[in-house]
């Protein structure tokens, strides 16, 4: 198998995504604006127990950042010395997302008082290639791919399905819910034919998107109806085939008669929607600032001589005028000081200008 890992270093965030056999399947986010406000998987904290809980059988942690973590004790309960205001040491099983913290696991570290993080996580590219050792880190911009398209395909609710039809995905408290819906897709054979040859497709594509989006938790996929129980069996084990390449711990049970798929996939984190969506669903305003700044730069790149002025609405230019990350000095390193800030009531949070100054 051809395994690649895409890398992008942006103003304000690292992007990446895995390929494999010349299809994204993974996608990875890193904001600044996050360093050293979340615990990343596998860094190791001195942290300190806040309280045990025994009907849990864990305690909760105080990391001294982000939200407290949970630490399950486990078959063989609770090990001596773990009380509330001990110092431990744990590393992060799997980071906070929703309203839920990182779960942790305990491993042993130097004495101390202060909750504080004793390792740090590796830079994105670096974890993605010890993830994926096999795989040869390129630059984006060095391939073929399109990874502003990968990032926009990964929060649109309608994606398409290879060969014909639409994927249409909706995330629940509960669950996720994939509905397939034909939508003109032809083909050769019967309706039934046609149906396992539409539900394959759809098993693989979605699986596919479960992966790339970072979805985890219950997902229930509605598949086109199919009336024999040996059909229905196929595109359970083409679902099954589908997941087998996922680092995510996925139990897929059987379809029903009524051709709903219902998967437990292993939640590791956020999903993208989570980190780039606010809950209204549109892109949050960091998540917009970011965009304008790299069609700055690309417009910057592309007119070298000229100074550029970067017009966005009040929400976008409030977050830019303040200068948290420091933007202005990373992008005067890469193009020169040859651009300038303005804000127009006339534009929304997604729209945005870029013209000679």
């Amino acid at each position: 198998m051809n395994r690649q890992i895409l890398i992008e270093e942006n103003i304000g965030e690292t992007r990446a995504a895995v390929a494999e056999n010349g299809r994204i399947v993974e996608l990875h986010l890193d904001r600044w604006s996050e360093a050293g406000q979340r615990a990343v998987e596998g860094e190791i904290y001195r942290g300190r127990i806040r309280r045990v809980e025994p009907a849990l059988n864990a305690a909760f942690v105080d990391l001294g950042v982000g939200e407290e973590g949970f630490l399950p004790f486990g078959k063989a309960g609770r090990p001596k010395g773990l009380h509330e205001g001990a110092a431990i040491g744990v590393r992060i099983a799997r980071e906070a997302y929703a309203e839920k913290g990182p779960n942790l696991g305990l491993v042993e570290v130097e004495p101390g008082e202060a909750p504080d993080c004793l390792e740090p996580a590796d830079i994105l590219a670096q974890r993605l290639v010890r993830t994926f050792s096999d795989a040869e880190p390129v630059w984006a911009d060095e391939t073929d791919y399109d990874l502003e398209e990968a990032f926009d395909e990964a929060l649109e609710p309608q994606v398409a399905i290879p060969g014909g039809g639409s994927l249409y995905i909706e995330a629940t408290r509960a669950m996720t819910t994939i509905d397939v819906d034909a939508d003109g897709r032809k083909g050769q054979g019967n309706a039934a034919q046609l149906a396992v040859q539409l539900n394959n497709s759809a098993a693989k594509e979605a699986a596919r998107q479960a992966r790339m989006r970072g979805i985890g938790g219950m997902i229930a996929i509605d598949f086109v109806h199919m009336r024999g129980q040996p059909d229905r069996k196929a595109v359970e084990q083409t679902l099954r085939g589908a997941f087998r390449r996922d680092r995510a711990k996925v139990d897929v049970a059987p379809l029903s008669q009524f051709c709903i798929g219902e998967i437990a996939r292993q939640r590791r984190g956020r999903t993208l929607a989570e980190i780039m969506l606010g809950a209204d669903g549109r892109p949050t305003v960091e998540t917009a600032a970011l965009a304008a700044l790299r069609r700055l730069e690309g417009e910057a790149r592309s007119d070298r001589a000229r100074k550029l002025r970067l017009t966005v609405g009040a929400e976008v230019y409030a977050w830019l005028d303040g200068d948290s990350i420091a933007w202005r000095a990373a992008l005067a390193d890469r193009i020169g000081p040859r651009f300038e800030l303005a804000e127009s009531a006339e534009l929304d949070r997604e729209t945005c200008r870029v013209a000679r100054a």
